[in-house]
């Protein structure tokens, strides 16, 4: 059985909670049988706006002991930015939204969503020169210009 067989409660929440929050965002299954949200973020950082962020959001099939996958669908990133400097797993190329040691099991996808915009944000900050180097955690603070 799945997780979400297992504790529907649990998946009545995500969705509720991704819905509500992130309502451009839909859940897919893929073949495997495990469940995804596919959307897109758009963020804005001073006088820079970046292509949307469309990103997958993929459940494993331990969630909620493990955390989801996410996946950059586009814009396309430069391979060589992996690794701990850009947040992302050199590997798969995942966002490291979260020191793995650090997941809490009570975490919803909304959640995830959420310090994935943070790392968009972060990233076209980088990007845009408006920051030197992404933060550990959370959003930087960017001083208008």
């Amino acid at each position: 059985m799945t997780w979400y067989e297992l504790d529907h409660a649990r998946l009545v929440l995500e969705h509720l909670r991704v819905s509500a929050r992130y309502p451009n965002f839909s859940l897919g299954r893929a073949k495997a049988r495990n469940l995804y949200w596919l959307g897109e973020l758009v963020v804005k950082i001073d006088k820079v706006t970046p292509p949307p962020f469309k990103i997958r959001v993929e459940y494993p099939e331990t969630f909620p002991v493990d955390y989801p996958d996410v996946y950059i669908l586009s814009p396309d990133l430069p391979a060589d930015h992996v690794g701990h400097v850009w947040h992302r797993w050199p590997t798969s190329g995942t966002i490291c939204y979260v020191k793995p040691k650090e997941w809490q099991l009570g975490t919803t996808a909304d959640e995830v969503i959420s310090k994935c915009e943070d790392w968009y944000f972060n990233y076209i900050a980088v990007l845009s020169g408006l920051i030197q180097e992404m933060p550990e955690i959370g959003r930087a603070r960017v001083e208008s210009q």
